[in-house]
Order: C-alpha cells, then structure tokens, then sequence
C-alpha cells in the first residue's frame, strides 16, 4: 500500500527524500542513479514516475480545491478524475473547512456514492478534521442512513457518534468496554454528553458518570446549553440537575425560572447573548454556542423569537422605555411602539448607531414585519451593521424581494458598499450563488433594484436566473 503524501506536500522535501534515498542505494549499489531513487520515491507515494509525482505535487494547491469543489458539488465524474490523476488527493485537507478531509465534506452532503469513491481510491474512512479544538469525524455529521453505511464499511463507533445517533444499545456496550470515553472529548472540545440525541441517551451518559455542566473548549458551553433547541433533552437535563441561565429559562418557558434568574443577576434584562457579565455564559474562543443556537439576541428579542409572550409582557413591564421602543418593534408591534413614542416623544433622537442596527438585524434574519414597522417610526434606512450590510443589502443577500419592496420607497442608498466591497445589487448576485436561503426570488429582487436605480454590475456572477435580468437590462 503506498503512503500518503504529507498534507501540504513540497517538492523541495521530495527532492532531499530521493537524495537520502540514492545515498542509501549506493552503499549496496554504487552505480545507482537519482533517476532510479526518484522513481522508488515516486512508486512509494503511490505514483508510476517521478515525473507524474512532481507534476501533482506542483499543482497540489489548485488540485485540492478543484477536488473539493468536485465533492461539494457531488459531481462524481470529475473527482474521479482528480483522484485518478493524484491518488493522494483523498487525504487532502481543507484549509477553509479546518483542515476537514474530503470523506468529511462528502459525509456532511450524505453523498453516499461520493463516499464510495473516495474509499475507493484510499480514503480513511475514519479520517477527521484538523480543528485545535477537537476534530470531527464523518459519523459527527452523517444522518442514519449514511452513517449505516459508513458503519457498514469499517467506520469506528464513538461514543460521541452513538449518542448522535441514538443507539442506545452500542451507546452502552462502548460505556461498558471502555468507561472512560464519557470524559473524551471530540469535535469542538465537546463530550459525548453534548451530542445527545434523546433523553434515554442523556440518562446512559449520566449514569455512566459524564459531567452533567461540563464545558466544550471551542463555544464554551455545557451539555444544556448545546441542545437548548431540542426541548426533550433539553428537560432531562434540567431534571437531571443542569445549570440554567435565563436564556434557557425563556427556550423552556419558565417564568418563575427567569424571575429567579433576574433576581440574582438584574444587569441580564438587558445583557446580549454575546455580552460579557453573564457568569453562566463566559466568552468563549468561536464566540459562545447561544450565539449560534439561540443568536445575537437579548432576552426580551430571544422571548420575540420564540414566543413566549407571558415572559415578553413581564420582561417589557421591566425595560426602560427605549429599549421598550426597540422591543415592541422587534415584536413588530406598531401600536405598542407608538405608545412609547407618545409618552417619550423625543426618543427616536436619542437612538445610538448600535441601536439603528437593529434594523440591520432584522432585514438579516429576516423579519418583515419588524423591518416595516422600524422604518415607519423613522429608522435611518442606511444603517449598517459591522460588515457594512444595511437592511436592504440583507434583503438582496437573501433575494427577499417582498423585503425589498418594504425598504425601497424610504429611498436607502442602492450603492453603498458592504466591507466586501459589493453594492446592494452585487450582494444578491452573491446571495444568488451562496446565499443561506434556496427560496430567494433573486430575479426579481434584480429586477426591483435596477427599476430603482441601482447599477448592474460588469462581469459580476451570479445564479442563470439573475444573470439574465442583468443582461437584460445592460442590452436597454
């Protein structure tokens, strides 16, 4: 079997093995050429000739990304190409995904005719990512039905991976065999406790004496604090004795447990996820998890976003009157708002840039409703967030043209540039291409900013639908 290339291979190193290798050939042969070490070199890494090794080695870099974008795109036809052509391409690693192999990324598509060529051509099924924090493995991230067929082939069953999956039954025969992997940490620093899929699963962990607050190393958050959108697991740990913190109280619903958070800690009314002075919620190296499972959000928006409306009214009766304005118009409650505004007539003045973003938020993640209401009280249509996206370059991102629509008539500034450099038109021909959204309307979105005066851009990308508009509209 040959070995695999180094992840980074050099040429330059290769060089200096075939030289190491010719002075070890000539203490038994003293006629031995470098031709002769360089093809043994070659043959070990898995290649015919010297010179089809240095040629792969060359153009590695651009391989690898072109293997890649092969996988993600589940295009079978060319990997196998790449892989025919650079065996040791399957090991690659992928610098913008950490260091991920690609049977990771192949795993995380449930691409299962990808996997099979990827092993095919010598890929480690068990092959895991790079990340400092702990590396993922493709059983992290496949569902059931690709996970039975990695298992199938060879993939090791961690006990992270089985508490994923749910199999109770592997779940406690790996406690029996080996005790101590219900403190090993895997993907991100987390624990098996982490990956939790059900209550039965919470229950073999803890009784296999996992840590029930234990802290993952890369989001710094607890089991809890993890699952805090799965409910059902989210209960068996608080019945089991998590910590809560007021977040999670709103997620469950608890209004005595918010009123018991608040009175130990009132500065948490109106402290963000991501704001510092929350002992339950420390900062973390990849920002903490509530950023990413719960967001950027106060409590009051948190209690918005799920609705929980008998903690909105009790967190709302207990806000100092701007940030009930900004409240109620999350909650796009024109009256509301109104009402404050009428009792505090100057306040729309006294808004920070920080809290006009808000705006910028809402258009982000998106909220319609919000987005109107901020703009009729006298929002500034042109502020923008720290990557310099105002409402409607999120709207264009998005390719939400029944936002746009909302944002167009406050006349917002169509060429203003986000830090990237792109215009509002340029952001949706991004959004068309990698937006987070598959629904996006991103023709017509096109057509609703150039009809209002936004430039098409010159030679910019964007989806077949949008570059037709373009088009279009360059050719009038």
């Amino acid at each position: 079997m040959s070995k695999p290339l180094p992840q980074e291979p050099s040429l330059e190193h290769l060089k200096n093995e075939a030289k190491a290798h010719l002075r070890r050939l000539r203490e038994s042969t003293p006629t031995a050429k470098l031709a002769e070490a360089q093809r043994d070199i070659a043959r070990e890494y898995g290649f015919p000739s010297w010179a089809k090794l240095k040629r792969a080695v060359e153009g590695f870099a651009d391989q690898r990304s072109a293997l890649f974008a092969a996988v993600r795109a589940g295009d079978r036809e060319r990997a196998a190409r790449l892989l025919g052509d650079n065996p040791a391409l399957a090991e690659a690693r992928n610098p913008d995904a950490f260091g991920a192999p690609p049977i990771l990324t192949a795993a995380q598509r449930n691409d299962i005719p990808m996997l099979e060529l990827l092993l095919a051509h010598g890929a480690d099924i068990d092959g895991r990512s790079d990340w400092w924090a702990g590396s993922f493995g493709a059983l992290d991230f496949a569902n059931e039905e690709t996970s039975a067929f990695l298992l199938r082939h060879g993939a090791t069953l961690t006990a992270h991976a089985a508490a994923r999956l749910g199999m109770e039954g592997e779940l406690r025969r790996l406690m029996a065999k080996h005790p101590a992997s219900v403190q090993e940490r895997g993907g991100d620093g987390q624990y098996p406790l982490h990956f939790s899929k059900s209550p039965e699963i919470v229950d073999i962990l803890l009784d296999a004496g996992a840590e029930i607050d234990a802290r993952d190393l890369d989001h710094e958050g607890t089991a809890a604090q993890t699952r805090v959108r799965d409910m059902d697991v989210l209960r068996r740990l608080v019945e089991r004795g998590a910590s809560t913190d007021i977040f999670m109280a709103i997620v469950l619903g608890d209004l005595d447990l918010v009123k018991k958070h608040l009175a130990e800690d009132a500065a948490g009314l109106e402290r963000s996820v991501d704001e510092p002075g929350n002992p339950m919620i420390p900062q973390a190296p990849g920002r903490h998890i509530y950023t990413y499972n719960v967001g950027f959000v106060r409590p009051i928006q948190a209690a918005v976003n799920l609705e929980r409306w008998a903690i909105y009214d009790f967190l709302f009766a207990k806000l100092p009157a701007k940030s009930q304005l900004l409240a109620a118009c999350w909650k796009g409650d024109r009256d509301a708002a109104r009402q404050v505004l009428v009792r505090h007539p100057g306040l729309m003045a006294d808004l920070r840039e920080e809290d006009q973003r808000l705006l910028c938020d809402a258009a982000k993640w998106p909220r319609p409703q919000t987005v109107a209401t901020m703009l009729e009280l006298g929002f500034d249509p042109n502020a923008a967030d720290n990557e310099k996206f105002s409402a409607i370059h999120w709207a264009a991102f998005h390719g939400d043209a029944a936002l746009v629509e909302i944002i167009l008539p406050y006349r917002p500034d169509l060429e203003a540039r986000n830090v990237y450099g792109g215009t509002v038109l340029g952001t949706g021909c991004y959004g068309s291409l990698y937006g987070w959204r598959k629904d996006g309307d991103y023709a017509r979105t096109a057509e609703l900013l150039i009809e209002a005066g936004a430039k098409p851009p010159e030679n910019a990308s964007a989806s077949p639908a949008m570059t037709a508009v373009l088009r279009r509209y360059r050719a009038t």
